[in-house]
């Protein structure tokens, strides 16, 4: 029995030891890999896709293909390192609740993160692609990047279906070098399975919205089957919540704008309760 505990706390210390390189080394395996792709991704748009569109559209139509990709690029770029730098909101020891591990009140809706080591106010999951929380603050930032890489990685499998068309007729009309793969196909294979991946993910977060609930609350109420959130303020007003929607004006996600978190799922008003940011 001694020697089974010396090897389970062995395996435990192993374990914590695991966890720490991972979060030390998940700006590397996270923000990193995605660096790296879209690196990638747009030396593929410059050098490739760009001519074949300027040889092979109208000028306006060029034009317009120009400002698509780049209004999505900024839009993309702008959500993920807002996600990544905003801080989700730590509580100061105010709330109706107490955590478990650091053994301090905190607000409703709060959770415990142990790769960030606080409570997060209203928190939905620790991602590891932004080695951030998400949280209050960058809730919105999150939900949008998402949408903009859905909408980036259709657009580039579309913009990339000529190659793929061509390849399969063993020709090409973007990627001319012998004795090479071809990036082109193998940058349409990436955008296309990036669509299909953010496709699931944003129907999951979209179910999750229409219900008023985080992903650690959907666990929760698991429990409890038939159980609904007592945060539901309807479909129009949670999605105006989630994406910093103000007084009606819809239009400004279809820009880089500042997110706004309020009080729609929460009974008490945050703004109001000491937090670190």
């Amino acid at each position: 029995m001694a020697k089974m505990h010396f090897k389970m706390m062995e395996f435990r210390e192993a374990m914590a030891m695991f966890l720490k390189v991972l979060h030390v080394m998940s700006p590397v395996s996270g923000v990193g890999m995605i660096s790296t792709l879209c690196i990638f991704l747009s030396v593929v748009y410059y050098i490739y896709l760009v001519p074949y569109q300027w040889t092979n559209l109208t000028l306006s139509m060029f034009f317009v293909n120009i400002f698509i990709a780049h209004w999505i690029l900024v839009n993309t770029l702008y959500n993920y390192v807002m996600a990544i730098i905003i801080h989700p909101g730590k509580s100061k020891g105010q709330g109706p609740s107490k955590c478990r591990t650091c053994r301090t009140s905190r607000p409703e809706r709060s959770h415990h993160c142990r790769q960030c080591g606080f409570c997060v106010l209203m928190m939905d999951h620790h991602c590891l692609w932004i080695n951030n929380c998400v949280g209050y603050y960058n809730y919105g930032y999150f939900m949008r990047a998402c949408i903009y890489v859905l909408i980036g990685a259709c657009y580039g499998s579309l913009a990339l279906l000529p190659e793929v068309v061509a390849y399969a007729d063993n020709t090409s009309v973007m990627f001319f070098m012998e004795d090479v793969p071809n990036i082109c196909v193998v940058a349409f294979c990436i955008c296309f399975a990036v669509s299909v991946a953010f496709t699931i993910l944003n129907l999951w977060y979209f179910s999750l919205i229409k219900s008023g609930m985080t992903s650690v609350e959907y666990k929760q109420l698991q429990a409890w089957k038939g159980a609904t959130s007592p945060y539901d303020r309807g479909l129009k007003t949670n999605l105006a919540y989630c994406l910093g929607v103000r007084g009606g004006v819809w239009s400004r996600l279809l820009r880089p704008s500042y997110y706004i978190p309020s009080n729609f799922w929460t009974t008490i008003d945050l703004e109001f309760v000491q937090t670190e940011t």
